[in-house]
């Protein structure tokens, strides 16, 4: 079948655009070093193993809240690529940080395929809430060795691409390998399940019932393993979380709400799912309270709330009227749109006990499909409305688009300030007048000096050479 000139021209150009927001952003995360926060102590862990055996058997000890094997592992891998290589371990580290933000853009561009002028019109309103969701930059600012929770969202974004392609036979192969891949690095990884499952009650015909089963069984051994380890999920107090217009320690919600969990954990669903839909709370704490409290508003709240309000009266508009018909009768745009709003809209559950980003970043890759699907749905409506109506539409569109690109924007001010702020903490180790606390152990210590040292090479943008007023616009 020869493809339509205008159809490869519609594709190259979302290419385009794609990577004009991807590679400036590429950069900025690449500039952040390797954090302390969370990666030192997995990294010197993972250079202690004696072999890659003996560190998986040792792993499962760890913590008594977490199964997280490949944490590990990943991080002694990258030590010997970088041993092998001669590359420095930033290098390595970042690199693969980077590699999983293209690897993140490129699946969602598999996922809402742009073929003509109107997806790509749907691409431009859509690609910007992608990376400008807040739940994207957190995602972004992880500091473990190798983000995991991009890890997750490449794993369930692949598992919803084949399941709009054609039926397979390597297709329950496929997802269990992702859902096993996810599932070790961190709990979050049952979303690969749920995505899976979404997809197969929405209609779509890559998942049929062997992928759903083969799913189930695994994530239903994987629950299982867990028990017989005695790994338990943390409870109330086992995280710090906001409540309201306070952000509360660990300590401090247990004593509070550890005997009565369940309005708690009824308000972090519902938090989850609000933070989702219209960028509040940003975990657990309104700021709007908090502009109530003080008397004072930011303009990077309204910037975030009128922008996610925008996206998600679309996402309303297109499941009032365009997927509240028969589920028979769908059209493949809807059923993709009802297993991605499914996928979020549960994800916001894995929230009860604590609201983080991250946590429900997964939701907000989906958000932005969905956020494609409306779009493009509203456009295509276009012709059969008054041409009042559709100049208000468009202005509506591009007003909604800027907002998000302004969002975007604010993305690379939080990268630039976490490389400076990162860079900036590894100051404070070992430090020549705290000797008593350097590391006994000669390899570590030498590898706790080779990482500072790399982290103190990298050049860094001090924020007094950013805008003066960026916090105010890009950072709640």
């Amino acid at each position: 079948m020869i493809q339509a000139p205008g159809r490869s021209r519609a594709t190259l150009l979302a290419l385009i655009v794609a990577a004009l927001i991807t590679i400036p952003a590429a950069d900025s995360l690449y500039r952040v070093p390797v954090q302390v926060s969370d990666s030192l102590e997995p990294i010197i862990v993972a250079q202690k193993a004696g072999s890659t055996l003996s560190h998986l058997e040792n792993s499962i000890t760890f913590s008594p809240t977490t199964f997280r094997p490949s944490r590990y592992l990943q991080a002694r891998w990258l030590l010997q690529v970088a041993d092998t290589t001669g590359l420095t371990y930033n290098a390595i580290f970042r690199g693969v940080h980077v590699a999983l933000l293209v690897l993140l853009v490129l699946l969602f561009l598999l996922a809402v395929r742009v073929r003509d002028w109107t997806d790509l019109a749907a691409l431009t309103v859509a690609f910007p809430v992608l990376i400008g969701i807040h739940t994207f930059v957190a995602m972004l600012l992880e500091a473990f060795p190798v983000n995991h929770y991009a890890e997750i969202g490449a794993c369930a974004l692949a598992v919803f691409v084949l399941a709009q392609r054609p039926p397979r036979w390597f297709v329950p192969v496929v997802v269990c390998v992702l859902l096993g891949c996810a599932l070790s690095v961190v709990e979050s990884g049952a979303m690969v399940w749920i995505t899976a499952i979404c997809c197969a009650a929405a209609g779509l015909p890559g998942i049929k019932r062997s992928t759903v089963l083969a799913t189930t069984v695994m994530f239903a051994g994987y629950l299982v393993l867990r028990h017989a380890l005695g790994i338990v999920s943390p409870g109330i107090g086992g995280h710090g979380s906001g409540f309201g217009a306070t952000f509360y320690s660990a300590e401090e919600l247990a004593q509070r709400f550890g005997a009565h969990p369940l309005g708690f954990m009824l308000y972090n669903v519902a938090g989850g799912l609000a933070s989702l839909l219209f960028s509040e709370p940003r975990n657990g704490v309104y700021s709007l309270l908090i502009a109530w409290r003080d008397r004072e508003i930011h303009p990077v709240v309204l910037i975030n709330i009128l922008s996610s309000l925008a996206t998600t009266s679309l996402l309303v508009w297109y499941a009032v009227t365009r997927v509240s018909t028969k589920r028979s009768a769908w059209s493949h745009a809807e059923r993709a749109f009802a297993a991605a709003a499914a996928v979020f809209l549960i994800n916001a559950l894995l929230t009860a006990v604590y609201i983080k980003d991250e946590i429900i970043s997964v939701g907000g890759l989906f958000y932005a499909v969905c956020a494609f699907i409306a779009v493009r749905g509203l456009i295509e409506s276009l012709p059969r409305r008054s041409a009042a109506a559709a100049l208000v539409i468009t202005a509506f569109l591009a007003a909604d688009a800027a907002l998000w690109t302004f969002r975007v924007v604010g993305v690379h001010y939080q990268l630039r300030y976490a490389a400076f702020k990162t860079r900036n903490d590894w100051v404070e180790v070992l430090r020549e007048d705290k000797q008593d606390g350097w590391p006994h152990d000669p390899g570590e210590l030498a590898l706790t000096r080779r990482l500072r040292g790399e982290a103190l090479e990298r050049r860094t943008t001090s924020p007094s050479f950013m805008p003066r007023r960026g916090d105010r616009y890009w950072v709640e």
